[in-house]
């Protein structure tokens, strides 16, 4: 038998202060939505705090989630035309 650990992975979406969190809240469902799987979990709750923070660890943990996929939304920087 070989040893291949078992993962269930989880996705958290983080969002800044000057970062609305209904965006970074749709490009998590967004990439949710694109993969392939259907061994993701997707956290629903988006971290904006430290209270937030550990109510999301608190979620994947009861899921049973033992690999995590933190993801902070940021907005691009927009490229100069020339």
């Amino acid at each position: 038998m070989e040893n291949i650990p078992v993962v269930k992975l989880g996705i958290i979406a983080v969002s800044r202060d000057c970062f609305p969190i209904t965006l970074s809240t749709q490009r998590r469902k967004n990439i949710v939505a694109a993969y392939q799987g259907d061994d993701l979990y997707e956290c629903p709750i988006t971290v904006e705090s430290e209270k937030d923070m550990l109510e999301a660890v608190a979620d994947v943990k009861k899921a049973g989630c033992n690999a995590l996929v933190v993801f902070w939304a940021t907005l691009a920087p927009k490229r100069r035309r020339r």
